[in-house]
């Protein structure tokens, strides 16, 4: 059950550091379930906005539907006048990233940039918590998962 009081205190506090993306994505998640991506919505002053959306039927691997998930995403940042998203990707077991996850992390920061949609950052939920995901400028092989 989430920490209601550490909530509460995130949603009215601007997310502005990294720690600040994985302390909101902890307070929502807290521990992993099973296999899906959360789409978390800040206001231009970099607040939450009050709506969390859980998507759980992405396929095992990127495919030519990850466009439409960046439209999706593109439709619901315009719906609620949102400046920029956090993707959580809820991965139960440890916490490296698996190759397919990194092609993930790599399909959707393409198609949020093609899509107009800021993207504050990318973090991985696992059994010990959360970490964000850094890409390098040479892509995902290069990429690394950063302890928070």
């Amino acid at each position: 059950m989430p920490d209601t009081d550490v909530l509460d205190r995130l949603e009215r506090t601007a997310v502005r550091t990294d720690d600040d993306v994985v302390d909101l994505v902890v307070a929502l998640l807290e521990a992993p379930v099973r296999r899906q991506c959360w789409v978390l919505f800040l206001s231009e002053r970099g607040v939450p906005v009050h709506l969390v959306m859980p998507v759980a039927d992405l396929p095992y691997e990127p495919d030519d539907r990850v466009s439409d998930f960046g439209a999706l995403i593109e439709d619901v940042v315009a719906q609620v006048g949102a400046a920029e998203v956090v993707l959580a990707w809820e991965r139960p077991g440890a916490s490296g990233l698996f190759p397919v996850d990194w092609e993930w992390v790599d399909a959707m920061a393409c198609t949020l940039d093609e899509h107009g949609v800021r993207l504050r950052a990318q973090v991985i939920v696992h059994e010990d918590g959360a970490s964000m995901i850094e890409l390098d400028d040479d892509g995902p092989a290069a990429g690394a998962v950063v302890a928070a």
